[in-house]
């Protein structure tokens, strides 16, 4: 899986154009959002095909960011406060997170500033292989 990371214009329709272009060259969305700040609406989405996103997305003249392997941890969803432990194991090794989002198999992405650390100190959440 992969964190597709797209600035969109402040303009009606940019998030419905950017959907249905991906979704006409077969590319699912998995998870994420949109969060806008004062310097423009950040879109965070997972997708299995990384690469074709984004080259579909440059050819259609959106701005793509950055394309990246997000660390995916599984929360015990009937476990309250598992969100807590994660983070507070990542900033303990001194580690930022920079953006953290819910895929649709209820699973946690994480974007970090060293995904290699961060998956050491968080391998209790590890996702078994299927």
């Amino acid at each position: 899986m992969y964190d597709i990371h797209v600035v969109l214009s402040d303009s009606p329709g940019s998030l419905a154009a950017f959907g249905k272009l991906l979704g006409q060259h077969g590319i699912g969305l998995e998870g994420g959002g949109v969060f806008s700040t004062p310097q423009g609406a950040h879109a965070h989405f997972l997708v299995e095909q990384g690469e074709k996103a984004r080259q579909v997305l440059l050819a259609a003249g959106f701005e793509v960011r950055e394309v990246c392997r997000p660390l995916i941890r599984k929360l015990r969803q009937e476990r309250p406060g598992e969100l807590g432990e994660i983070t507070e194991a990542i900033a303990q090794c001194g580690i930022s997170i920079g953006v953290q989002y819910s895929d649709h198999s209820h699973r946690l992405i994480l974007l970090t500033d060293d995904n290699e650390r961060a998956a050491a100190a968080t391998r209790k959440w590890d996702i078994p292989p299927v």
